[in-house]
């Protein structure tokens, strides 16, 4: 499964670990599948929105015309109701509860892969959440609120992630 990443990656500092979870957002997006109906060009652009201000959130930009299948990859730093239209993706960074249902109220949960490193937000409709685990990075999926949507994630993903029922 080398291929995907390496899930046993060490954590060491703080930079690494944000480097690490930019690798891990990147990778998860590549193993999932929206509908055919979501772009209307092949090359259309793939839109990773950001919401907060943290090392990953800054770090993502990285990842900007990095390609998602066929589609470049456009970050986009959620400063206003209209930024998150497009997101194909979102990565939600804060500790805020009303926060992310506002966040959530606001994205089409259907189509948006919806990613954070807070634990609590699976509460509230989160799919992915990155943890670190005995000084390691791991993801949990929360299966249940996922198969209320379009998206689907590759069953090789599933293998390497830690699957959450709310």
């Amino acid at each position: 499964m080398s291929f995907l990443f390496n899930i046993n990656a060490a954590i060491s500092d703080e930079n690494k670990i944000s480097s690490l979870k930019v690798a891990y957002i990147y990778n998860i997006a590549k193993f999932t599948r929206w509908p055919p109906s979501t772009w209307d060009k092949t090359d259309a652009p793939f839109f990773l929105c950001a919401y907060g201000n943290d090392d990953v959130s800054n770090e993502l930009n990285v990842l900007m015309n990095k390609k998602i299948d066929t589609h470049p990859i456009s970050v986009v730093k959620v400063k206003s109701d209209e930024d998150y239209q497009h997101c194909n993706a979102i990565y939600i960074s804060t500790d805020e509860r009303n926060i992310y249902r506002y966040l959530l109220s606001k994205i089409d949960l259907q189509l948006v892969l919806t990613i954070t490193d807070q634990n609590q937000y699976f509460k509230y409709g989160g799919f992915i959440n990155l943890i670190e685990e005995n000084k390691r990075l791991r993801f949990q999926v929360s299966n249940q609120q996922l198969s209320t949507t379009k998206l689907v994630l590759s069953s090789k993903l599933l293998k390497l992630s830690i699957l959450v029922d709310n």
